[in-house]
């Protein structure tokens, strides 16, 4: 660069610009990423871009995350150097045991390049250079200290003119700002107040000289419009501590980042993340997770309450790596035995009790010292005719719990203050013992508790479990990511699994159950619905070949319907889907010369379909798991890799007189690799025994629609079913009585597609705090969130609106990443209370509203906070009253509708 350039260039950094980044958040993190859940709360991450999949740097980018991938400029930081650059480095950095490298080496350049266009490639929005200082640890002459220098910006300008333009934060680097031909993204500075000591793992307080020294640096870069970020050392075992240095700094005009020693933990930025995971143990002796009762009983009630449930088996944990501060609280359900087999775990759960709620399920640990912990002990054995004593409240309205008279129990009494014994039990000689502890450390529901063995080989609930948690592990109220809800609506779905698609229906003429379907059920009702076939039953190369043209035919015109969107029912519909499975050749559809092959079951099916249905505008969006609908993590992946969607599987089922929720399975099981989303409500199988008699039996799933939806939200109005409802006169009246009662219903019609991919993304929302207090809501698909009725009312213009629910107020969300406030009475601002339709627009300015929505139905709008509205521009409205405050808006026209309208506010 000439001399005039550069005087004009420095000129121009040196002026005083305020940094465009001003108030965004940051996090460094460099452990390992399972899920993105957490860093979905911080507006930029900087991640060890070897520990991260693609998938989940477009994941991070939907929430509106940018993603910088750390890249070291002046250490090599593999054990050994590759041999195209040895002899570049001039010795080892001891604290991280490194190799610092030659930055004037073409090889050490080239490689750099290289790095950061692999880097752009995957899709990283920036990259985060470190160790650019590096170089002057051996560096020790004027002029070797000069020609680093100048290698160093050559550097840094080549990555700044790669094609893809990254965006660039120097950690440090001052002594090259003004020889660069640009102004980086940002710049990092590491320990202004608290440092952090790799070798002794310890935390230090910066000395004043060494902190007024950065600080000067530092101010030197705000003056040049640049972005000045420091990062801190505390570990997250002290939030406080970690909120008032980030607070701190903020007030001194920087952007934080409050964290451990080695970057490990989630930490504090100008937000903090709240910790939404509980972790729940089982012992996978007994089977895989999803048939733990980790997941089947207690993941539901704790992803209603907003959090993420994680269950792991103790025979594979690794004690010593979990990170107790993104943990809300922890579970155990185990035998006693368990502990017993497993030493590393009770001395892991010495550690955690009174630093998270924790409570024991079925059985406590049986070390001595930990049960003193606890305040409970051991007070010998208890037989005979036992009958409780103590807690009707807690067990009335459940099947009754019952110990056997036949066997020995173990006596458990507290012996702390503050550990209370909620439900007890004695026989007759006057001897007691507690199956249900309350503490401050959380609590313990011990055997026969929490769940009751019915004769009928079905397991109930002993005691509430929403009551459970809000008494033991006391998990914090905060707004709760929610699928079934949008626009302030219940969803509404419709699934068709496809068996039976070619069985003669009891009707004149004998027509295919799927005829009759096609001409009463899906051209009668205009709701969004998702329709399936088994190949295996359909196409040529299925059981009925000579059968396949009049039923291709039928499916085609099926799938021709503009209200049907197209799934895979698979292509011989396996029972099992474990790629380990011995008896898989055994267990679908007898196709001659077939061997199972899940690729063929999934992609094979879909290109079936794909090529021979669907009309030229529709393509497979789903996989419709079949048979047990057990997909292992393996089988998931393939559809995923196929970019299917997928749903089925779960046992959700509750009509009046089983109302229990031990029936009630969580709304997906998430793995890193993938997302299995279970069936918001079973199909007609449950409610017509299998079958085999009641044929009418599925009108009973209004009874579960209504359980499930008051006095708490569980579950969407999912109607699913099979093609053979369409067998009999009984089971078609059946179905009509549930399409019936639903069309009735105020709600949000979306095709099941659509529920797939808010169900797929709950776990990864985020909720966090920003340090002035206010929520913010950060999400990769989810668009409703039910804030608890004790937490008030949402306030403020990031969202869109809300609607009242039965459990809370469901808010509208309207952008990935939503901030708000709460108070204890609604103001009168101008929002949606709901649509029937999604969102895809939603601006208010001077009382003048841009809207969008897509709608499957007949669009209906109510605005809250109006006297009155007009329409000024989109499709034509009927607009009226519909109670004090309240418009509503109305068109017959349905798909992507956008207009204005302008509102008389109250």
């Amino acid at each position: 660069m000439d001399v005039i350039k550069r005087t004009l260039f420095i000129i121009v950094l040196l002026l005083p610009i305020h940094s465009a980044n001003a108030g965004q958040s940051v996090a460094f993190y460099y452990n390992q990423i399972d899920s993105v859940r957490e860093l979905i709360n911080y507006d930029r991450v900087v991640v060890t871009p070897s520990l991260i999949t693609d998938k989940q740097i477009k994941t991070l980018q939907k929430a509106e995350t940018q993603v910088f991938a750390y890249l070291s400029v002046g250490e090599y930081d593999g054990e050994a150097l590759p041999k195209s650059l040895t002899g570049l480095s001039p010795l080892i950095n001891p604290n991280w045991s490194s190799h610092v490298m030659d930055l004037s080496a073409t090889a050490w350049q080239e490689y750099l390049t290289n790095q950061a266009s692999t880097l752009t490639g995957r899709g990283f929005d920036g990259i985060f250079l470190d160790t650019l200082d590096s170089y002057t640890l051996f560096a020790s002459s004027p002029d070797e200290t000069s020609k680093q220098q100048t290698a160093l910006a050559n550097t840094l300008d080549a990555l700044h003119a790669l094609p893809a333009k990254p965006l660039l934060i120097f950690n440090r680097g001052f002594e090259i700002l003004d020889q660069i031909r640009f102004k980086p993204y940002a710049l990092a500075a590491e320990s202004m107040y608290n440092s952090y000591d790799p070798l002794a793992d310890s935390y230090q307080l910066v000395p004043e000289s060494d902190r007024q020294w950065l600080t000067g640096k530092l101010e030197e870069v705000k003056k040049a419009g640049v972005e000045a970020i420091v990062i801190d050392y505390l570990p997250a075992s002290n939030r406080d501590a970690q909120k008032r240095a980030a607070k701190r700094l903020i007030n001194e005009g920087f952007t934080p980042y409050i964290s451990d020693g080695l970057l490990y933990e989630f930490g504090v930025s100008t937000i903090e993340p709240i910790a939404k995971r509980v972790l729940g143990f089982y012992d996978g002796q007994f089977g895989r997770m999803v048939t733990s009762q980790c997941h089947r009983m207690m993941s539901m009630p704790i992803e209603y309450y907003g959090y993420v449930p994680e269950c792991v088996d103790i025979r594979t944990a690794n004690f010593s790596t979990i990170d107790i501060s993104r943990y809300a609280g922890f579970f155990f359900w185990l035998e006693e035995a368990s502990y017993q087999q497993v030493p590393s775990l009770q001395s892991w759960v010495n550690t955690v009790i009174g630093k998270r709620p924790v409570l024991f399920l079925n059985a406590l640990p049986t070390n001595r010292a930990i049960l003193a912990k606890l305040g409970i002990a051991d007070k010998g054995n208890i037989s005979g005719n036992i009958t409780q004593q103590q807690g009707q409240n807690w067990t009335q309205q459940f099947y009754p719990a019952a110990y056997s008279q036949f066997e020995k129990h173990t006596i458990w009494q507290p012996t702390q203050i503050g550990v209370s014994s909620e439900i007890t039990f004695g026989n007759e000689a006057g001897q007691t013992t507690t199956a249900l502890f309350k503490a401050p450390w959380g609590g313990a529901a011990l055997s026969p508790f929490p769940v009751t063995q019915l004769a009928n080989g079905r397991i109930s609930w002993s005691i509430d479990p929403f009551r459970l948690l809000d008494n033991t592990l006391k998990l914090t109220k905060i707004p709760a990511a929610d699928v079934t809800t949008e626009s302030g609506l219940r969803i509404l779905t419709s699934h068709i699994d496809g068996d039976g698609f070619p069985s003669k229906a009891w009707f004149t003429n004998k027509p295919y159950t799927a005829e009759v379907l096609y001409e009463n059920i899906l051209k009668q009702y205009s709701l969004p619905q998702t329709v399936s076939v088994i190949e295996g039953e359909v196409g040529l190369r299925g059981l009925y070949p000579e059968q396949s043209p009049q039923l291709e035919r039928i499916a085609k015109n099926i799938f021709k319907l503009p209200n049907v969107e197209i799934a895979s029912h698979t292509f011989s519909h396996p029972f099992f889907w474990d790629l380990n499975n011995t008896s898989k050749t055994k267990d679908h559809l007898p196709i001659p010369g077939y061997t199972i092959d899940y690729y063929n079951e999934i992609i094979g099916s879909t290109e079936y379909i794909n090529t021979t249905l669907s009309p030229s505008t529709k393509k497979v969006k789903l996989i419709l798991w079949s048979g047990n609908a057990d997909p292992t993590e393996e089988v998931i992946a393939i559809a995923e890799q196929a970019n299917l969607l997928n749903v089925n599987g779960g046992n959700t089922y509750v009509v009046r007189g089983n109302k229990n929720f031990t029936q009630v399975s969580p709304t997906i099981a998430w793995y890193p690799s993938g997302v299995q989303v279970y069936a918001p409500v079973q199909n007609e199988n449950l409610y017509t025994n299998l079958w085999t008699e009641h044929h009418d039996g599925y009108s009973r799933a209004v009874e579960t629609f209504e359980i499930l939806g008051t006095p708490r939200r569980l579950k969407s109005i999912s109607i699913y079913y099979h093609m053979y409802s369409g067998a009999y006169p009984a089971s078609l009246n059946g179905l009509k009585k549930v399409y019936d009662w639903a069309v009735k219903q105020q709600s949000t019609p979306l095709y099941l597609s659509e529920y797939a991919q808010r169900a797929r993304a709950l776990y990864e929302t985020g909720v966090a705090r920003t340090l002035d207090g206010q929520w913010q809501i950060a999400t990769t698909g989810v668009a409703s969130i039910r804030l608890p009725d004790s937490l008030g009312y949402p306030r403020g213009n990031q969202f869109a609106g809300w609607n009242s629910g039965p459990d809370g107020k469901f808010m509208i969300l309207k952008q990935p990443k939503t901030r708000f406030t709460t108070n204890g009475s609604p103001d009168s601002a101008l929002q949606l209370k709901s649509a029937n339709g999604k969102l895809v627009n939603w601006e208010v300015k001077n009382n003048v509203i841009d809207w969008g929505v897509s709608a499957h139905m007949p669009l209906k709008m109510v605005i809250r906070g109006a006297k009155s509205c007009k329409r000024i521009d989109g499709p034509r409205l009927t607009i009226k009253r519909s109670a004090k405050g309240q418009i509503e808006l109305a068109s017959p026209k349905t798909g992507e509708l956008k207009g204005t309208i302008q509102c008389q506010v109250l």
